[in-house]
């Protein structure tokens, strides 16, 4: 009778921190899924992006771009771009979805590029609703929550 015991103090022992996690990572998703937005601008052009986020079953996030656009900030016909009319906003597509797994000791997503191994890295702050890519040239583009 002991032994049934203690087999089940030490069952219930394991089960209740995994049952815990199982619970808080579902919090989690719910609070990086979603659809985010990022404006910024460079000397020649103004930019606004859309990014989003889906929750997977097996623990990993489906990222992508959904919207790039830009627009030229003075007239210039001579640009190899689209963007050669000051205020007309030109959309650049949309990239195709790629895989994240979430970090959470530093609560990053985390993409590895299949070919070259490169890893790219998006910070989020779930108090902020913000996601925050480091760019390779050092600049930051911050994605804020925006609601559906």
């Amino acid at each position: 009778m002991k032994n049934i015991k203690s087999i089940n103090i030490l069952f219930l022992s394991c089960l209740i921190p995994f049952v815990y996690a199982c619970s808080t990572s579902g919090g989690v998703k719910d609070d990086i899924a979603g659809k985010y937005a990022s404006t910024g601008e460079n000397e020649y052009d103004l930019y606004k992006d859309t990014m989003e986020v889906k929750a997977n079953d097996d623990e990993k996030f489906d990222v992508q771009i959904i919207a790039t656009w830009s627009a030229a900030k003075k007239d210039d016909p001579e640009r190899p771009n689209k963007n050669k009319k000051a205020g007309v906003w030109n959309n650049y597509g949309s990239d195709p979805v790629q895989v994240a797994t979430f970090q959470a000791s530093d609560t990053t997503l985390r993409i590895t590029e299949p070919v070259t191994g490169k890893i790219k890295i998006f910070n989020v702050n779930t108090d902020k609703k913000t996601i925050t890519q480091t760019l390779p040239d050092g600049s930051k583009n911050v994605y804020t929550k925006i609601s559906d």
